[in-house]
């Protein structure tokens, strides 16, 4: 026996909604909080709030990787090297 096209569109139909209804259902029961994870925007600017100072250590071994043909000046290459070090500290 075949089922006519109208019949088995409000058969579908009809299954959606129940399974719509079901899922409604089992959210409303939990009882435990939804708790938001941090979004990945809020963990970048908790990050650039930490201020682990540099080390002049540190600051000598990126100020060597400066040359002459780098597109910036040694004061500039040294400005970035400090701001570098403070958002990406290295871990001891």
């Amino acid at each position: 026996m075949l089922i006519d096209p109208a019949r088995r569109i409000v058969s579908a139909a009809l299954a959606v909604a129940l399974l719509a209804a079901s899922g409604d259902r089992a959210r409303a029961q939990s009882s435990e909080p939804k708790q938001d994870a941090p979004s990945e925007a809020e963990e970048i600017l908790k990050e650039s709030r930490k201020n682990d100072p540099e080390t002049p250590k540190e600051i000598a071994e990126c100020m060597k990787e400066w040359v002459p043909q780098t597109q910036m000046t040694k004061e500039e290459w040294a400005a970035s090297c400090r701001s570098t070090l403070r958002y990406f500290p290295e871990s001891p």
